[in-house]
């Protein structure tokens, strides 16, 4: 991955997690720069684990903004209902953690 493309780095780890890349898949089609603000408008009805899996995103992009917005990624919740997919796209990050 192109480490001075922080777009292109979000937008992979956005369709590494299986419940985000069916969820806004649509959004993703019609964009070359991640905005925050829309990405957390496409959450509005998600499930909880889609939205655990979204915030987790958000603060990867910037977790200072994310904090600013009341955005917190909540490990436990998000390991309590992440299946399997979302759950190895969380893990694949940790074991080589990168902020774009």
């Amino acid at each position: 991955m192109n480490a001075r493309d922080p777009h292109r780095y979000i937008f992979a780890l956005i369709r590494s997690f299986p419940c985000l890349a069916i969820k806004v898949r649509r959004w993703l089609d019609t964009t070359t720069q991640f905005d925050a603000d829309a990405f957390y408008r496409q959450f509005a009805g998600a499930s909880t684990g889609e939205i655990h899996c979204a915030l987790f995103v958000l603060n990867v992009w910037n977790p200072g903004y994310a904090e600013l917005h009341g955005w917190r990624f909540d490990l436990f919740g998000f390991l309590g209902c992440a299946d399997d997919g979302n759950r190895r796209a969380f893990l694949n990050w940790v074991a080589n953690p990168f902020w774009p």
